[in-house]
């Protein structure tokens, strides 16, 4: 754990705030939305202006998900009270939105991605929570505000997609404690696991197929890598939201332990890594000024797409060869 505060004393200094700003990372995940929108509504509920300010609308497969509170507009409140980073601990992680964080009179930062290290005025950062949606929890809880069944929802889809649906190994007993209780506050289990899960559409069945039949297995079956260009994406009129997923179609193939998938995007590649029962993929996220968790990491590389694959294969295959 990185911290130097309190869960205590950060829902102490957000009931003392009338403005609240939270600020998850670009291109949120389940966990950062869920995350960003557990902590506004119940801080909403208490009294309190919060707002989630993004940089653009959340699309896709999350878009069922409550974003009610949701914004772009960087002048919605003027110098908030209060800003909270949550589920980053980087400016590189939100660089568009970075000076309106700064203009808080405090900051605040919370997360579970220890590599980020400390952000803020005042940080509380674990690496043993499975999710950021089980720091927020215990916050409420600490706060003693109340946990409605739209809050549980979004908090539950925070760790369940952190999680892989309870199927990675960052999944603790804590994780399953929590979604226990959020059960008894009457989600609706069927609606969130259809809405994730089980509504696939067409362009990325289509994109799948596509990516999956340029895959390249490595250091003999134990590593595999594809990509993903942005005329690929053209041709099938498709988005990078269409390719969810599809590093961890690689990594669950039988013998695989590490993964890595490329996107082109904006002249630069986003990569996204897996592991499996061993390796730790952060390790090689690191290297290229990226980072997150021991089974799941990323980083962006600033080169074409031909140099970024080479750049990783070495990576993986070197990997093995320690």
């Amino acid at each position: 754990m990185i911290s130097n505060s309190s869960l205590k004393d950060i829902g102490r200094m957000l009931m003392e705030a009338e403005t609240i700003l939270l600020f998850p990372h670009t291109s949120p995940d389940g966990d950062a939305i869920g995350s960003c929108a557990a902590l506004c509504r119940a801080l909403r509920e208490a009294g309190k202006t919060a707002w989630i300010l993004l940089d653009e609308p959340v699309t896709g497969y999350l878009a069922f998900m409550d974003t009610e509170f949701c914004t772009e507009d960087k002048d919605i409140i003027g110098k908030p009270d209060v800003c909270v980073c949550i589920d980053c601990s980087e400016e590189s992680r939100f660089p568009d939105r970075a000076a309106k964080y700064r203009e808080g009179r405090i900051k605040l930062c919370l997360d579970h991605h220890v590599t980020s290290g400390s952000f803020g005025d005042y940080y509380y950062v674990d690496g043993d929570e499975a999710a950021t949606a089980q720091i927020i929890y215990r916050l409420l809880v600490e706060m003693g505000l109340e946990i409605g069944k739209t809050t549980a929802e979004s908090l539950y889809i925070g760790i369940s997609t952190d999680t892989g649906s309870f199927r990675h190994s960052n999944t603790t007993a804590e994780s399953h404690l929590i979604a226990a209780q959020l059960f008894k506050k009457g989600i609706d289990h069927t609606r969130i696991i259809v809405n994730l899960y089980n509504s696939v559409s067409y362009k990325r069945v289509r994109m799948e197929s596509e990516i999956l039949s340029r895959m390249e297995l490595l250091a003999e079956g134990k590593a595999a890598i594809s990509c993903v260009t942005e005329e690929m994406l053209a041709a099938e009129n498709a988005a990078l939201e269409d390719c969810e997923g599809v590093v961890d179609a690689l990594r669950d193939i039988r013998g695989v332990e590490l993964a890595a998938f490329l996107k082109e995007k904006s002249g630069a590649v986003k990569v996204s890594l897996r592991a499996k029962s061993y390796g730790n993929v952060d390790e090689i996220a690191v290297k290229f000024g990226g980072g997150g968790h021991v089974k799941a990491a990323g980083c962006t590389l600033d080169m074409s797409m031909d140099e970024a694959m080479e750049v990783m294969k070495k990576e993986l295959c070197d990997y093995w060869e320690r």
